[in-house]
């Protein structure tokens, strides 16, 4: 393990517990937490393929070297017993806020974590150890991993807030796929093709161009933060290969066809075919440039369109996009009103309600850019 701290000491009801803070470094240390979160997150695979696709995962560009870290409690008089774990996960952070540099305020990469995978020993739970887990955790991210914030996604309400990760907005709206999907008849769409996995690198590299001259015309108000998460390569194929990963071992197949291209808007979508929950889900719409609202909203409603006709494809009933922009709503509404397309807009209350800490836990009034699916873990 890295540097080992000196043994907690956990008192409440239950009695006393001593245990240690480290980061699992080893395989046999990473193995030992992995089999813990299989207990929790790996319940649709057998406990072995949950750990191949741990050791998968490892070896995609985003989780390599230190890009993903495994954190651990361990009994003190006996550190080969996990109690509890998470991991943290590189995030690449678009960040303006009011520092003047020549008068303006420059927007700058910076780093950040996701949290993701928080799971205590069942035996154990109730005594405290995922509020120390997590102390130990913010006290790395705001030492040693120099994070300007991190991010986690919850499924367990408000634990997260008393523990410094605030609540952020956590909408979105459901196409459900028709039996038949209509064709646009007299509607006016654009022409768009689909993309594939050698597409990705060159649009990720022009999406991250955009936002951040995107991000030097955004007017905000004084002594707030502007923050997005940015679709770099290595954060969109993470994904990809996960959800390839999952949908082979499940289904014994997977989509080859990762999202859809309108080259005359210069506007794309990448997707996350999910074959074994039934979805697809909008990893990330780029959207156009150049163009006036009405060539906007019909470019952007064919890539969802597109979706629909690949959720179609593979008998998938619906297609989820997370927290969508004022566009993707007009888009939507055009997919209504023209061809029948059934939405539901609705406010996500039990699950991947995502939460953000800023450094240090200093509370900023900050304005997270459309928190897409593609940061998600």
């Amino acid at each position: 393990m890295a540097e080992i701290q000196q043994p907690i000491t956990i008192e409440n009801a239950r009695g006393t517990l001593k245990v240690i803070f480290s980061e699992a470094t080893t395989p046999v240390e990473r193995v030992r937490s992995a089999k813990l979160a299989s207990t929790a997150f790996g319940k649709s695979l057998t406990p072995e393929g949950y750990l191949e696709r741990e050791e998968y995962l490892a070896s995609q560009p985003l989780a390599r070297g230190t890009g993903w870290r495994w954190w651990c409690l361990t009994l003190a008089d006996n550190p080969e017993q996990v109690l509890a774990m998470c991991k943290t996960m590189h995030r690449d952070l678009l960040v303006r806020n009011d520092s003047a540099t020549r008068g303006e305020a420059v927007a700058r990469q910076e780093q950040g974590y996701c949290i993701c995978s928080v799971v205590t020993d069942s035996t154990y739970r109730g005594r405290g150890l995922a509020s120390v887990l997590l102390k130990g955790v913010a006290e790395w991210l705001d030492g040693p991993g120099n994070a300007t914030a991190s991010i986690l996604y919850s499924d367990v309400g408000d634990f997260y807030v008393s523990k410094g990760w605030d609540i952020l907005d956590s909408f979105e709206s459901i196409l459900t796929v028709p039996l038949s999907v209509p064709r646009p008849g007299q509607v006016q769409f654009p022409e768009t093709r689909p993309l594939t996995t050698d597409d990705i690198p060159h649009l990720c590299e022009r999406d991250v161009e955009s936002l951040e001259d995107d991000f030097q015309k955004y007017d905000f108000p004084k002594d707030s933060v502007l923050v997005t998460i940015l679709p770099t390569t290595n954060m969109i194929t993470w994904l990809q290969a996960r959800i390839a990963y999952t949908n082979n071992q499940l289904n014994g197949k997977t989509p080859e066809v990762k999202g859809s291209i309108c080259k005359s808007a210069d506007s794309w979508v990448y997707w996350y075919s999910d074959l074994h929950h039934r979805k697809i889900t909008i990893q990330r719409v780029k959207p156009p440039r150049g163009q006036d609202e009405a060539t906007s909203t019909r470019a952007i409603a064919r890539l969802l369109l597109d979706a629909i006709e690949e959720a179609a494809k593979w008998e998938l009933p619906e297609v989820d996009i997370w927290n969508p922009s004022p566009e993707l709503h007009s888009a939507m509404k055009l997919l209504n009103s023209e061809l029948g397309i059934k939405v539901t807009n609705q406010k996500r209350e039990s699950e991947h309600i995502p939460c953000l800490r800023w450094r240090g836990g200093e509370k900023r009034s900050i304005i997270v850019s459309p928190n897409e699916f593609y940061p998600w873990s």
